[in-house]
């Protein structure tokens, strides 16, 4: 019977309702029902696909871990037969093509990342089947026959792709090792014949026949494989010299705006010196705008290397294509002709180099003679070097490629040589100089001697990583010179400031002195900045940073090559232990103790600097702790770096313990007091009975503490004479320090005034001398005491007390001076000693006076009358 519902609500709501009682039949009725045989025909279906689809890919993964087993068993064969072929043909140039050849026949593998998340998603399905089947025990369901097979299906595929992972590790760690070893084999020894007469005389027919080779060998068309991603990255450089092409006239106003505040700044400088004290002077120019210098020369150099480096890409060939392309050439030399072209605008067309670095007219004619010529031998040495780098295994014909090497290497020595002949030191060191140059100038003769020695590729290895170093270094060289400028004007600038406050400080002074308010808190004394400390501190930092950063960079520039030298480890210098079992140092570790000495040094003497300006300057430490903390350091630093460089060297600390034990033994006998000075100097640093800067009176002499090392310290005496006093002599004996807990020190001004003076007015004398001198504190007051009765004196002290102890002399000097005046103003006498004579018998004296009247006349007989003395015995004389 049809039933009309009234309306569409109704409807829904009994449909919801019986969806209600029918889900909450379903445990007591429907639940033995197997949920694959209720959708029987889908489920199975999908478990058949699924199953289907995981079978075809374990067959691919198993002819992938065939492929990989294969490979591998290659490569076995390849590492095995390695070494005989290097006793077979050890000596011959024949092994290198041999080797070359097997590093070209190597296996490419590659890490496949999506083989990892293919098999987390067959684990997560592992997963998912182990429920679904405990599911169906918890139910009591039987477990359909596809489940079964889709779990066997991926236990079997997890199986093979965990199997296939570990192979294509162990394949690439075995290729990486065989793929050293070949590097390292082909790295030492000849790739050609060496070089004799008749070499050079067969040079012009085997140049031409390779010209040949090369104009129907050499690819001029962009390579295939990869021809959107070449012209996307032509075309981008293309649009990048374009607009540096049409901003160069608005990037060389920018050059010259700058070199114009420059050039005013130094000429301020300049006439600062004869300029009026009223002046204001200039502040320097912000840092930053050398920076932005050289960014608008790089600007305008770039548009030429941009367009080569543009038709480079377009040329560019693979390195697997077998082909040697001239793309790689033109993008060598776009990256040559940049550095030079750059730098020549530096040092000459944009003044750079003048106005921004300081550098003289001298040093800039130099560098510019030294660019024009070594542009013409980078350039083609970039572009053999790019073509003879794709062509490995034909370096036997390679004849144009070493007699440009050997010519452009030889002419690189010689303009080394003339170009640090006539520079100034390098860092005002002679040692820095002449190593530096010993360097430029032999490195070129040697690459040039193992090409002569049939060493080409090793030459060809070696030209690339120094070109590239060469480029590093030409960064070194405009990096410092931007910081060393940066810092001598952020140096200027705190100058500048420093300045100001000063004047602005005076002025307020003069104001109160004239009778304004004197409680302005302004007028309070500056705070101290020591700015050639800071800048010193600022350019060790600097040149640590950028030391830091180029050392990196070379490191990635070399890292390649590094494990060729390896073969150093089987030059044995020399051997050690017992003559059963003897233990070699090779050359690399020699070499490794000469770097952790070397580096050890560095940090000891850089390390400690950097500590204090980066964290202990910015503490509040007492005086001397910051010295002492970073001499602590640089002691640790140095017996850390000694251990680990004795280590290199095969010397363990179980043989360093012999060492102590023995030194323990000499400290008890000869080396006592040598580790008690070491031993007080630890204590000087931690107690601090005296500081770096104390005045100090030691038996005596006096002087002003100056160095504290490791077993004496320095004393720099008022004579300014530097004495030596062994540290344990201020721990043991008695010192006298002017100013470890306080400067202000008491001084006695003693003065005798003669019996009958008025002692009221010499005592306000004295008060007012102590009043008006400014070195003087009134807190403590003087006071002036009447202490004793002398001989011939009424004695006084005036006691006073000064700041500084360089303030003593000058009191004392200024209040005597003072009190000498204002004594003789107020008829007050200086008293000295007096001695009362008497005699008991006249007949010695008048003989005396007689004797004496007889030398000044010349005559006895020339007498004064009696009457004129009073006395007749006189006459008798």
């Amino acid at each position: 019977m049809k039933v009309l519902l009234p309306s569409v609500s109704i409807r829904w709501t009994l449909h919801l309702t019986l969806l209600v009682l029918l889900s909450l039949s379903l445990p007591f009725g429907f639940a033995q029902t197997d949920p694959v045989r209720q959708f029987e025909p889908d489920a199975r279906e999908l478990l058949q696909q699924r199953v289907s689809e995981l079978t075809a890919k374990h067959q691919e993964l198993t002819e992938r871990l065939q492929e990989v087993r294969a490979q591998q068993h290659r490569l076995s064969t390849s590492e095995e037969t390695l070494n005989e072929y290097l006793s077979a043909l050890q000596g011959s140039f024949l092994i290198y093509r041999v080797l070359q050849e097997q590093r070209l026949g190597l296996p490419q593998p590659i890490r496949d990342p999506e083989l990892s998340d293919f098999i987390a998603g067959l684990r997560l399905q592992q997963f998912e089947v182990a429920q679904q089947r405990r599911t169906n025990r918890e139910s009591r369901t039987r477990d359909s026959a596809e489940l079964l097979q889709l779990q066997e299906v991926i236990d079997r595929t997890l199986s093979t792709s965990v199997e296939l992972q570990q192979e294509q590790r162990d394949l690439i760690i075995s290729s990486e090792r065989v793929r050293m070893r070949l590097d390292e084999s082909l790295f030492w020894i000849p790739s050609n014949r060496p070089l004799n007469l008749s070499w050079f005389l067969l040079l012009p027919k085997s140049a031409a026949i390779q010209v040949k080779e090369l104009v129907t060998q050499i690819s001029v068309r962009p390579d295939l494989k990869h021809p959107l991603e070449q012209v996307a990255g032509a075309t981008l450089l293309l649009l990048l010299a374009f607009f540096c092409w049409f901003g160069r006239e608005r990037l060389r106003y920018r050059i010259s705006e700058i070199d114009q505040l420059f050039r005013n700044y130094t000429q301020q400088r300049y006439y600062s010196f004869i300029a009026i004290a009223e002046a204001v002077p200039l502040p320097p120019p912000n840092p930053w705008l050398t920076p932005q210098a050289l960014m608008a020369v790089a600007a305008r150099v770039l548009p030429g290397p941009l367009l080569l480096s543009a038709a480079g890409v377009l040329m560019f060939q693979s390195a697997d294509s077998g082909v040697p392309g001239l793309g790689q050439g033109l993008i060598a030399i776009a990256l040559s002709w940049f550095v030079v072209r750059f730098m020549g605008q530096i040092v000459g067309g944009s003044r750079i180099a003048e106005h921004h670095f300081g550098w003289s007219d001298q040093q800039r004619r130099e560098l510019i003679w030294f660019l024009k010529k070594f542009i013409w031998v980078l350039l083609p040495t970039s572009f053999v070097l790019a073509l003879a780098e794709q062509q490995t295994l034909s370096l036997n014909r390679d004849v144009i490629g070493m007699l440009v090497l050997i010519v452009s290497f030889t002419t690189i020595s010689w303009l080394f040589f003339r170009l640090l002949r006539r520079l100034p030191l390098i860092y005002n060191s002679q040692g820095i100089h002449w190593l530096v140059m010993i360097v430029l100038v032999l490195l070129p003769l040697a690459l040039v001697i193992m090409t002569l020695m049939g060493y080409y590729y090793t030459s060809l290895k070696l030209t690339g990583r120094v070109l590239a170093t060469f480029y590093l270094l030409t960064g070194w060289v405009i990096a410092e010179a931007v910081i060393m400028r940066g810092i001598e004007l952020g140096t200027e600038r705190l100058r500048h400031q420093s300045m100001m406050k000063a004047r602005e400080m005076a002025q307020k002074q003069a104001a109160a002195s004239e009778g304004e308010s004197n409680n302005d808190p302004d007028l309070e004394a500056l705070p101290h900045l020591d700015i050639e400390q800071v800048r010193n501190q600022t350019l060790r930092l600097g040149r640590f940073a950028l030391l830091l950063a180029f050392g990196v960079v070379t490191y990635s520039v070399w890292y390649d090559l590094l494990s060729t030298f390896h073969y150093l480890d089987n030059m044995v210098l020399w051997e050690y232990g017992s003559s059963d079992s003897p233990l070699p140092i090779s050359l690399s570790d020699f070499l490794t103790f000469l770097f952790i000495i070397g580096f050890t040094i560095f940090l000891a003497g850089n390390l400690p600097g950097l500590l204090e300006m980066l964290i202990l300057s910015r503490l509040n430490l007492q005086q001397g702790s910051a010295y002492a903390i970073t001499t602590l350091m640089n002691y640790t630093i140095t017996a850390i770096g000694l251990v680990f460089a004795l280590s290199s060297l095969g010397v363990s600390w179980d043989k360093l313990q012999w060492l102590v034990a023995a030194l323990s033994v000499g400290l008890g006998f000869g080396l006592q007091e040598i580790f008690a000075n070491f031993v007080s100097g630890l204590i000087i640093l931690f107690e601090r009975p005296i500081r770096i800067g104390d005045v100090v009176t030691l038996d005596n002499f006096s002087g002003r503490v100056r160095q504290i090392r490791i077993r004496a310290t320095t004393i720099t005496d008022f004579d300014r004479k530097d004495i030596i006093v062994p540290n344990k002599t201020f721990v043991t004996g008695q010192l006298i320090n002017w100013s470890l807990t306080d400067t202000v020190t008491r001084v006695v001004v003693k003065v005798g005034v003669a019996y009958g003076s008025d002692l009221e007015r010499t005592r306000e004398i004295l008060l007012e001398a102590a009043r008006i001198n400014d070195r003087v504190l009134s807190d403590p007051e003087p006071q002036v005491l009447f202490l004793s009765f002398g001989d011939s004196t009424l004695d006084h002290e005036l006691r006073i007390h000064v700041k500084e102890l360089y303030d003593r002399n000058p009191a004392i000097d200024e209040i005597n001076r003072y009190i000498d005046s204002e004594f003789n103003k107020a008829g007050i006498e200086i008293s000295f000693k007096q001695l009362d004579i008497h005699l008991r018998n006249s007949e010695g004296l008048e003989k005396l006076v007689c004797r004496q009247s007889d030398s000044v006349t010349g005559s006895s007989d020339i007498r004064k009358p009696v009457d004129q003395v009073g006395s007749e015995e006189w006459s008798d004389c």
